[in-house]
């Protein structure tokens, strides 16, 4: 059953207990009330039929009219009072009525005449009558007292009965009271109390981590539902519990690998606000920059700065980071000791759900190494291995900007052809080390008398080309060529001796007449070093001089 049937149920019985408590309690006060005044009355009664008693003998003594309408009123008044009490017995009744018949029969018998003798006989028994009818007033009063004494007792028996009823029900009531209590109490702890210990103790349990405990309260009422419920809640909480659990584990799981990637990453790691200001950097960052963490938090990136970068490339850097949300580039920075390095740098803006720069995530590697070989490499491409001059690459790249420049300048250039005479004899008597010392000497000697912006650059073999720039005139190059072949011509020690030969030079400017590339420049100077060499080396020949503009 219901708890709620339960209460109403219990409270139900408690009221029409009451309620019949009451009206038992309500019905012997009124009986009670009812016994106390026919006592009362009884006594009254009582009194009333001793003063008629007294009326009367005064009435037969003197016979005064005033006395018997005083007996009329009090016999009018014992009548009306008996009356009055329902339980009055018919024999009191009937002993009130033949009282005042034999009143009437006094007042007849007080009445009659006096006169003669005979009359005195006559008043001799009138008075015998008289005195009959007092007595028999007198037994019937006496009668009628008893009857009314009798009621009174009993009513007094009857009261003192229903008083102690009364008592009886007075502890009667507290005692069903206290019952009625127990019985709701025993009701509350056996299905209410108990079941909500039993589901204190199964959420306790759960709150400490217990996700087995279950309420199981399986009664038919509000408990049971609610235990129904409550489990159910408990199986989805568990379910929801061990969805998030795998949630966190992999969120955690992949803030370790966060963490990590961060920490142990070989690439620089910084992090900083959307204002520039560092919050957090990682260990290869430290290891790059020569910078302690504690010593970077807090400020601009910009303490790296090497002053190699004009503004145009922040500009750059900034408005590619601002409406593309990344940079991507080669910057060179200044490590904490002061030494400028490369690296190779990733910048993106981190955004929040709304598109909000949070941070900038800045990766950047030391690609310092990476340029030195670069630099080798293109050292490599574009210059002589044995005397570190411009090669025919280089050299033809010069050649080009020259070219170009001498059309924007309106001047000229020179390019000279320059091939070392008897080389061979000096590699078949010394061998190719003397040869090899022997070269790297002349191209020092030749390279000491050039001027700024010029190029010294070998072909290959005992072949190099002179370009000479910035030249108004054609003469202006021939005390140029004159310091040429005497440091050309300068001996060179090798192990104890001294090694000395000449050159022939060709020579041929630029512009001509006719338009023409770097390779039939270089064609011209070269068949004027020939002309030069046949000529008795150690000389130089100028080739094209009738073509020049």
């Amino acid at each position: 059953m219901r708890i709620r049937g339960l209460l109403i149920s219990f409270m139900s019985g408690a009221l029409l207990l009451t309620l019949g408590l009451g009206a038992g309690i309500s019905r012997l006060a009124t009986e009670s009330a009812q016994l106390a005044r026919a006592e009362s009355q009884a006594r009254r009664s009582s009194q009333q039929v001793s003063k008629l008693l007294v009326l009367a003998h005064e009435y037969a003594l003197h016979g005064e009219a005033r006395t018997a309408q005083q007996w009329r009123t009090l016999h009018a008044q014992i009548v009306t009072g008996l009356q009055s009490d329902p339980l009055t017995a018919v024999e009191s009744l009937n002993s009130v009525a033949l009282l005042n018949e034999l009143f009437a029969q006094l007042l007849e018998a007080h009445e009659a005449p006096a006169g003669g003798p005979a009359d005195t006989a006559e008043q001799d028994l009138q008075r015998h009558r008289r005195t009959l009818l007092l007595n028999q007033l007198l037994l019937n009063s006496q009668v009628l007292t008893e009857s009314v004494q009798r009621r009174g007792e009993e009513a007094d028996r009857g009261r003192r009965q229903l008083e102690q009823s009364t008592r009886r029900l007075a502890i009667a009531i507290p005692v069903l009271t206290l019952l009625m209590l127990a019985g709701l109490a025993w009701l509350l702890y056996r299905r209410v109390l108990r079941p909500l210990k039993h589901l204190g103790r199964t959420v306790s349990a759960i709150s400490q981590g217990d996700m087995t405990q279950r309420s199981a309260i399986r009664t038919a009422d509000e408990f049971g539902d609610l235990s129904a419920h409550f489990d159910a809640m408990a199986v989805d909480l568990v379910s929801e519990l061990r969805r998030e659990v795998a949630v966190r584990k992999q969120a955690e799981a992949q803030l370790q690998l966060a963490a990590s990637v961060f920490t142990h990453a070989r690439e620089g790691i910084m992090i900083t606000d959307p204002q520039g200001a560092i919050l957090d950097v990682n260990e290869t960052f430290t290891q790059i920059t020569g910078y302690g963490r504690d010593e970077v938090l807090g400020r601009n990136p910009r303490l790296l700065s090497s002053g190699r970068h004009d503004r145009a490339f922040y500009a750059e850097f900034w408005r590619a980071l601002l409406e593309q949300g990344a940079w991507t580039g080669e910057i060179w920075n200044r490590r904490k000791s002061g030494e400028i390095y490369a690296e190779m740098q990733t910048i993106s803006a981190v955004r929040d759900a709304q598109g909000q720069v949070q941070q900038y995530l800045s990766l950047f590697s030391d690609i310092t190494s990476l340029k030195e070989h670069e630099s080798q490499l293109e050292s490599i491409a574009y210059h002589d291995a044995l005397t570190g001059l411009p090669n025919r690459l280089l050299l033809h790249d010069r050649l080009q900007h020259g070219m170009s420049q001498c059309k924007r300048r309106k001047d000229m250039l020179a390019l000279v052809y320059l091939d070392l005479d008897g080389f061979k004899t000096i590699n078949d008597r010394h061998g190719h080390a003397g040869g090899d010392a022997l070269l790297v000497g002349i191209a020092h000697n030749i390279k000491q008398t050039l001027r700024e912006g010029d190029t010294l650059a070998r072909l290959g073999g005992d072949e190099f080309i002179v370009l000479l720039v910035d030249l108004h005139t054609p003469n202006d190059c021939k005390p140029l060529l004159e310091r040429i072949l005497s440091a050309a011509a300068e001996p060179v020690a090798y192990a104890g001796a001294r090694l000395q030969i000449s050159a022939s030079l060709g020579v041929a400017y630029y512009p001509q007449a006719l338009e023409l590339d770097a390779s039939q420049l270089l064609q011209q100077a070269d068949q004027a070093m020939y002309r030069a060499k046949q000529d008795g080396k150690n000389r130089f020949q100028i080739s094209g001089m009738g073509d020049l503009t």
